[in-house]
């Protein structure tokens, strides 16, 4: 009996202890949550007094540089307007000092007996200034000499003004897309995004990553790399070391705009799954770029070429890439298969294998639709979907044409081995080599 009670004791506080732990956990979560709230409040107003303080300098300079065009402008049609009123005062002035000469010089001559000075009265008459008394320049009329003014001062202008800055900026809760879920993919994620902001409809998406955990937009010392651009909501980020942090974050903006929307917040993210590889160790073939490539060699046996294991696991993707071609022959081409213990082709039972030719065959038998040939740059991608009880639906890819069919798998399911590589219960249940056989050199093909 006691030792019952002391072995509930001990299960309670074991159950207490891992409560603890997930209570600190969360702890830390919320530690974190409330911090960025924080930060992205500080920033946030940051940027708003920037904004702003910017804004009224480009008000006050611009406000300033009208009031100095216009002052300008007001010089300019004032100097126009006096020039020749100045003239005409100029003629009026040197008229009267000429009519005050005459005046004066008359009045000496008919002041010192004029009859006996009759060459004086000749010269007086034709004194130059005589001759101007009947000129008189003529004056402007008050209507036809500019009065200036100021005009088109809009009366509803500080109500514009209210209105225009009143729309000027706006809080966003979150970024107007955010990435919404990271998958696991052989040596790579697969990255999903969703729109948040009901107000604004996107129509085209920027996704970037970078190394390592970032945490914040506001890092300047984090360099992002541009992924994908484009209308999708999903990108595969490939060739990425496994173990190790990736941050991702995105950005939208509406068809036809040039301007991005802010940053999400970065999401960090790493990949367990080790990337495809082919066997380095088969005769007849080398590999490169971290046994991603194999390149069919002059010399060895003519063989079937697998990846190191069984790899490939349905539900994901695979794509074979042909960097280099050579001479072909009926029973070369990629495929999957459910083993590795035929050496000698693809063409049998329980594989499924696309020739270079464009004919697919299923478990040996050759369907009735052809691909496009695989020759040099050519893409060939399978991806497949787990129906159950060994059903697997299969559709092949070649320069954009595809088949599709249902294709039954002798294979026994190993979940342990799926869990211990950090698969979750939703994972596919069959796990397949993929493989190349190619009788001829120059033939290399890279696997991802």
């Amino acid at each position: 009996m006691a030792q019952q009670l002391i072995q509930n004791v001990v299960d309670i506080m074991d159950n207490a202890h891992s409560q603890q732990q997930q209570l600190t956990e969360s702890m830390s979560s919320l530690t974190e949550a409330k911090q960025q709230v924080k930060f992205s409040a500080e920033q946030s107003k940051k940027c708003l007094k920037e904004h702003f303080k910017w804004l009224e300098e480009k008000a006050l300079e611009n406000l300033r540089s009208r009031l100095n065009e216009l002052l300008s402008e007001v010089d300019v049609v004032t100097a126009t307007a006096l020039t020749p009123l100045m003239d005409c005062e100029e003629m009026l002035n040197s008229s009267i000092s000429a009519a005050a000469r005459i005046m004066e010089e008359g009045k000496k001559i008919l002041g010192n007996n004029p009859n006996d000075h009759i060459e004086d009265l000749v010269k007086f008459k034709d004194n130059p200034d005589t001759r101007q008394l009947h000129s008189v320049p003529e004056i402007p009329c008050l209507a036809d000499v500019p009065y200036l003014s100021v005009d088109n001062f809009h009366p509803d202008l500080e109500k514009k003004l209210h209105k225009l800055f009143e729309n000027e900026g706006r809080v966003l809760e979150r970024a107007p897309a955010q990435i919404s879920e990271i998958e696991e993919r052989p040596g790579s994620l697969l990255i999903t995004w969703a729109e948040v902001d009901d107000e604004v409809e996107a129509g085209e998406f920027c996704l970037q990553y970078c190394y390592g955990r970032v945490q914040s937009n506001e890092d300047k010392n984090i360099t992002f790399h541009t992924a994908y651009t484009g209308p999708n909501t999903f990108c595969t980020i490939r060739h990425l070391k496994t173990n190790t942090p990736y941050s991702f974050r995105v950005c939208s903006r509406p068809e036809g705009e040039e301007k991005w929307s802010i940053w999400s917040v970065p999401r960090t993210a790493h990949t367990t799954i080790p990337h495809y590889q082919w066997n380095n160790t088969t005769e007849g073939y080398s590999t490169s770029n971290e046994d991603k490539t194999a390149t069919r060699l002059s010399e060895g046996t003519t063989r079937v070429l697998y990846s190191s294991d069984n790899s490939y696991r349905c539900g994901f993707p695979i794509t074979f890439r042909v960097l280099d071609a050579g001479e072909k022959t009926p029973f070369d081409g990629i495929g999957l298969s459910a083993n590795d213990e035929d050496t000698e082709t693809l063409q049998r039972s329980n594989s499924i294998f696309v020739a270079t030719s464009g004919s697919v065959f299923v478990d040996g038998q050759e369907m009735k639709t052809k691909l496009p040939m695989l020759t040099r740059g050519s893409a060939a991608t399978i991806e497949t979907e787990d129906l159950g009880n060994g059903k697997v639906r299969v559709s092949i890819e070649v320069e954009g044409k595809a088949v599709t069919f249902d294709w039954k798998v002798d294979q026994k399911a190993d979940v342990g081995r799926l869990m211990g590589l950090g698969m979750g219960p939703a994972s596919t249940s069959v796990c397949l080599y993929f493989g190349m056989r190619f009788s001829h050199e120059d033939w290399k093909v890279g696997v991802e």
